[in-house]
């Protein structure tokens, strides 16, 4: 098995947002549902309830980018993103993540 990352853990978020900030589990939720997404679309279906700058959605994309979460392509004079894996893949990868670290820490527990 290759040596994967837990790349965020909340205990206190609900869904995706156990995992990844916030609006980071907005985007992919997003890129999930739509199977491509660029940052107008983005801000598009994130709505309006707390406005966003484009140049704030674009770094948030781009750092899912290089979490390995989402591939980016040229798209015209923008960039479109598509998930490079799948939403239950991801949950599963995390949670056996923090599975397999609680196991090593504290065997005796499990």
């Amino acid at each position: 098995m290759e040596n994967k990352k837990l790349l965020y853990f909340d205990p206190s978020g609900t869904g995706n947002s156990v995992f990844l900030g916030p609006t980071e589990a907005s985007l992919m939720e997003i890129a999930w549902d739509k199977r491509e997404v660029t940052v107008k679309t983005a801000l598009f279906f994130l709505g309006d309830d707390s406005p966003r700058a484009y140049t704030t959605i674009m770094t948030i994309l781009n750092k899912l980018v290089t979490k390995g979460l989402l591939a980016r392509h040229k798209l015209g004079r923008s960039f479109s993103y598509r998930p490079v894996i799948d939403r239950d893949s991801f949950l599963k990868e995390q949670i056996n993540i923090v599975v397999d670290c609680l196991n090593r820490n504290f065997p005796d527990m499990m």
